[in-house]
């Protein structure tokens, strides 16, 4: 039963209360920072005051704010480059709580416990053991608490707020549009070569001088672009998650208008991916189109047209042809290159070596490993024997696969992919409840699936850094599952109610 908004019953009296307890919180916080002598911080708080009111009156409007915010990286970037306060950047999923007081306590509506939260919270569960045998105790109950806060509480929060088809096309909108933003900051900043300009935080580009690229009759140097992350492959795996859930806007909106934004957003999305010019970008991308096209996510007619885009990607950006064409020299590292192929350089050595390093410590460490947030400060003992390059000061696995079992131990790992397998489980299971009864649902689920396939390979390659990402992802993914879910079971009662009328 649907709540009214010009109601007079419990539940608009227990919203009305919470306004004024936002009233009365803010009006605290506000006084305090006069008496600390912080007008910014006191004016903010009156200014959230209107916010509020507005989130309760429509309480699912706090679910774009937040993931724009979360997803766009704003709340770090304002810390970082406009002065701040840090603790902006923890509370940039608060809004979420909005939305789900009004679902839990106003509407009375279960709490939801999806199938993969028992795996994340026994895999925390585990972490924090393994920080407690650790050397370091301290580091690593940080890390354990990072993924308390960034993980579980995200997780929570997102697969209790998103529990219509409505929210989750929304929330689906909203990271996408968040990808546009920062895929056009990155687009702009490569035309006009701006790389000394950071735009606010939002055109961040990697250290150093870049690769060489011939250009006209000379040779340049191509700055790589990280966006608002800071870290150019981090920001390619980002942008990589967007694309398949652009695409599946793009294929199911019946407005036009739509549609067109929609496609204007996968080629932002795909020209942030591209102007980080990864590597292992390139290859995550070709791999997401195979297998979604193995698993007829995606018809060849799609991955024809998608094919077509990244040629037409590349002549508009020709040094990512130069940036691809090393790939080949990687199989230098095994021993498999052909004569006159150029050697693998120095990033391609240092990361195996630090894959290999990361595998020993697993090996040593097989049941607790070393403790999260730990492996970086071992992988220069290990990398020592049968390295290919040797390795200053702390260096992360840049392999989430080794960087896991190294830190947590064997257990660790099996409880993380048993966590994933349940959730691309549940997911294939509400693809196919959506077969055929509802194309937007069926493209949504697909698109996450794609999303979450990019991560995992790209994970092959990268450390499990910037985590909020993938614990947002999984969550969408899981929302996304439960209203396939909730909707394939109101689809027969509806019928049956029809019948009886």
């Amino acid at each position: 039963m649907s709540v009214s908004l010009d109601s007079s019953s419990p539940q608009i009296d227990g919203r009305i209360l919470a306004i004024c307890m936002a009233f009365l919180c803010a009006g605290l916080i506000a006084a305090g920072a006069l008496i600390e002598q912080q007008p910014f911080v006191a004016a903010a708080a009156i200014l959230t005051i209107p916010v509020v009111i507005f989130l309760f009156v429509r309480p699912e409007s706090a679910v774009p704010l937040a993931l724009f915010v979360v997803y766009s990286n704003a709340a770090v970037v304002a810390v970082r480059f406009h002065g701040v306060p840090a603790i902006a950047a923890a509370l940039a999923p608060a809004p979420l709580v909005i939305p789900l007081f009004y679902n839990i306590v106003l509407r009375r509506r279960p709490i939801i416990v999806t199938p993969v939260l028992p795996w994340i919270v026994a895999y925390l569960a585990w972490q924090l053991i393994c920080a407690m045998f650790s050397g370091d105790p301290d580091t690593s109950l940080d890390g354990v608490k990072g993924n308390v806060l960034e993980g579980l509480l995200m997780y929570f929060l997102v697969t209790n707020v998103i529990r219509s088809p409505q929210v989750l096309r929304m929330a689906v909108w909203t990271l996408v549009a968040a990808g546009a933003f920062m895929g056009s900051v990155s687009v702009y900043q490569q035309a006009a070569r701006s790389f000394d300009s950071d735009f606010g935080g939002f055109g961040q580009v990697s250290g150093g001088r870049g690769f060489k690229v011939a250009h006209g009759h000379g040779v340049v140097q191509q700055r790589r672009l990280a966006g608002p992350i800071g870290e150019k492959n981090r920001y390619a795996q980002i942008m990589l998650m967007l694309i398949p859930l652009a695409l599946s806007r793009f294929w199911t909106e019946r407005s036009r208008l739509l549609r067109l934004l929609a496609l204007g957003a996968t080629v932002f999305c795909g020209m942030g991916c591209a102007l980080t010019f990864s590597r292992s970008g390139a290859l995550a991308f070709a791999l997401m189109l195979l297998i979604g096209l193995g698993l007829r996510f995606i018809s060849k007619r799609q991955i024809a047209t998608l094919f077509a885009g990244g040629l037409l990607l590349l002549l508009a950006v020709p040094q990512y042809r130069t940036r691809l064409a090393t790939v080949p020299s990687a199989l230098g590292i095994f021993g498999a290159s052909s004569a006159g192929q150029a050697e693998p350089d120095g990033a391609m050595r240092g990361r195996a070596t630090e894959m290999l390093a990361a595998g020993r410590i697993a090996i040593h460490h097989p049941i607790l490993g070393v403790g999260p947030d730990l492996s970086g400060t071992y992988t220069r003992e290990f990398g020592r024997v049968g390295g290919l390059r040797a390795l200053e000061g702390d260096r992360e696995s840049h392999c989430m696969y080794l960087e896991i079992p190294a830190e947590t131990g064997f257990p660790g790992l099996l409880l993380f992919l048993g966590m994933l397998a349940t959730s691309i489980y549940t997911l294939l299971r509400a693809r196919q409840l959506s077969i055929g009864s509802n194309r937007e649902l069926e493209q949504t689920v697909s698109g996450f699936l794609l999303a979450l396939t990019g991560y995992l390979v790209m994970g092959v390659f990268l450390h499990m850094s910037y985590i909020r990402y993938f614990w947002l992802m999984l969550a969408m993914a899981d929302a996304c599952n439960y209203v396939v879910q909730t909707s394939a079971r109101a689809t027969p009662e509806r019928a049956s109610m029809e019948a009886i009328a």
